[in-house]
């Protein structure tokens, strides 16, 4: 880019007639008048213009455009806006036709200076055309096209200056390219926002009712937002969403908007709207419409909305509501089938964990699932069971992905893993036997992850297959690991895993746990495992209960993020005290 020109005697008196010649601005801040700006701030030049052209290029009109005086601003000013000439073409359509910027050191040297006089004697007759051409036969321009990114032509940026000591030079021309670019840009985002503001805004607002309906999967923000979008729509002054019982035809409001605590509808309206599936107005004060919220054969119930005065409610305003109704039942029978899943999945998740910790001599156990807060439950496996040998046998892992089928593949991977653990001491082998029997069963692009230890009297003999290695605490607050890896069960039928032992003294603790913990987000943040252990250390030193413990490092994890976005488990073993 070239630096400012060294301003010249005059220049600055000329500049000062510019902001009284210029003309005005096309808004507060618009983006072409600002580039403008900076142009003739980098550029010594006489004009500065972007000329747009339509789609058919048939007119050629001014977007915006600077004069340094008011005497080039009255030569110039009328050859604007005009036809689009391909015949007797004039800089815009140059520089347009032959698809770069054309740059003109030396305008009456320019072996197309005739036809560019010819041009605007077309446009503004020969008088006026004799006084534009005094100013500029000696002097440069250049013309650049201005070009969307989408390759569509919106016009073209015109400079030209008098300066003949100076004329406009290659710097200059990079110059205007990049001016040329950002004015597309500029131009493009202006065409977008006057498509946006000319489109029927009923429709934009169904658009928008549908996106807050489908963005949202909890029934009572569901209600809400129907509600919201309701009031939007038709400009009421109350709003209620009543809903059928389950296994009755009695009507209940779920929801209700307004000034007053209970919005004016009449009871007896919305039973007859649900049982006859048909909308009802009425005319007089208070003024209201009810229509039923159904989805194929399903009703969920009725929408109402009302209004003390004004204009009375129309056929339009109704079929508004209609649709409406339409998007607030797919949105609810979304959030109902989503509910219903998580409450399988859970019951799944939940189905082989005992609901109290078996008693194990010399430990103290602690244990927390705390299902995502508003998303489908993952599939995180655990549990704690005894084993006929009297050992007590732990269990942490995961399987990639949410909902009904990987809940059950995490309780799959849960049954075979303690099934094996039955006959076998080993917890290599009892993992590497679970790989086999998980291998055939799995989807090809779904895996487990798995760390399974045996506890001993003064320690635990692990194994771990591919999961996050359970942090060790030790009594004299030294923090490490359980160190080693193995690969996922599911990716090779002939995969081995390595026991390792850790030995536990009094005060010991260790915590296995899954990835919804430390992946816990706030913003563009994670949790991290050095939180984790953070919190750890500081609830080890709060908590002389494990249930405790494991609570006060979930509660650490929740108030940070603000809620959980996948499911988490902690299993805690500590040594007691001697």
């Amino acid at each position: 880019m070239a630096p400012p020109r060294p301003t010249r005697p005059g220049v600055e008196d000329r500049r000062d007639k510019a902001s009284r010649a210029s003309t005005p601005p096309r808004g507060p801040g618009d983006p072409l008048e600002l580039l403008l700006e900076h142009l003739h701030a980098l550029v010594q030049v006489d004009v500065a213009a972007f000329l747009a052209v339509d789609s058919q290029r048939t007119r050629v009109e001014p977007a915006a455009q600077w004069f340094a005086s008011a005497s080039v601003r009255e030569a110039l000013e009328p050859t604007l806006s005009r036809p689009y000439d391909k015949e007797l073409p004039g800089l815009v359509e140059t520089a347009i036709e032959r698809g770069r910027a054309l740059l003109v050191p030396r305008v009456e040297n320019w072996e197309a200076a005739p036809q560019l006089r010819a041009h605007f004697e077309h446009q503004v007759g020969k008088a006026n055309t004799a006084d534009m051409w005094e100013i500029f036969n000696r002097g440069s321009v250049i013309a650049c096209p201005v070009r969307a990114p989408t390759g569509q032509t919106l016009g073209a940026l015109i400079v030209a200056s008098s300066d003949t000591e100076r004329p406009l030079q290659k710097d200059d021309l990079r110059l205007i390219e990049v001016l040329a670019d950002l004015a597309a840009l500029a131009l493009e985002r202006s065409e977008l926002l006057s498509a946006e503001a000319s489109r029927d805004r009923t429709e934009m607002l169904l658009e928008r009712a549908a996106e807050g309906m489908s963005g949202t999967l909890e029934t009572e923000e569901v209600y809400a937002r129907a509600l919201e979008h309701a009031a939007a729509l038709t400009g009421a002054d109350y709003g209620l969403l009543s809903r059928l019982l389950p296994g009755s035809s009695r009507m209940a409001a779920v929801a209700s908007w307004g000034p007053a605590t209970e919005a004016p509808i009449d009871a007896a309206v919305l039973g007859r709207v649900a049982r006859s599936r048909e909308a009802q107005v009425r005319a007089s004060t208070p003024m209201s419409m009810h229509v039923p919220v159904t989805l194929g054969p399903r009703l969920f119930g009725v929408l109402s909305v009302a209004r003390d005065g004004g204009s009375p409610f129309d056929e339009d305003m109704l079929g508004l509501l209609q649709k409406l109704a339409g998007i607030t039942a797919a949105g609810i029978a979304n959030a109902i089938d989503f509910e219903r899943e998580r409450r399988i999945a859970r019951a799944l998740t939940r189905g082989f964990v005992p609901e109290s910790l078996p008693p194990v001599e010399r430990y103290e156990l602690g244990l927390l699932y705390e299902p995502a807060d508003s998303q489908a439950t993952g599939g995180d496996l655990y549990g704690v069971w005894e084993l006929p040998t009297g050992q007590v046998a732990l269990l942490v892992g995961d399987v990639a992905g949410k909902g009904v089928e990987t809940a059950a593949l995490s309780a799959m991977a849960r049954f075979f893993i303690e099934a094996r653990s039955w006959g076998c001491e080993s917890p290599g082998e009892v993992l590497a036997q679970a790989n086999t029997m998980l291998g055939s069963r799995l989807p090809s692009d779904t895996f487990v992850t798995a760390f399974f230890a045996l506890l001993t009297p003064d320690g635990v003999r692990y194994a771990n297959a591919g999961h996050l290695s359970p942090l060790v605490l030790r009594a004299n607050d030294e923090l490490g690991e359980a160190s080693g890896h193995g690969l996922p069960l599911g990716i090779e039928e002939s995969a081995s895993y390595e026991d390792r032992r850790i030995d536990f003294a009094p005060g010991d603790l260790m915590l296995a746990f899954t990835d919804g913990l430390v992946e816990a987000r706030r913003g563009g943040h994670l949790y991290g495992a050095e939180r984790l252990e953070d919190a750890i250390a500081e609830a080890n030193s709060l908590a002389p209960d494990l249930d405790q413990l494991v609570r006060v490092v979930f509660d650490d994890v929740r108030n940070w993020a603000g809620a959980l976005n996948d499911d988490a488990v902690a299993l805690a073993v500590r040594r007691r005290p001697s």
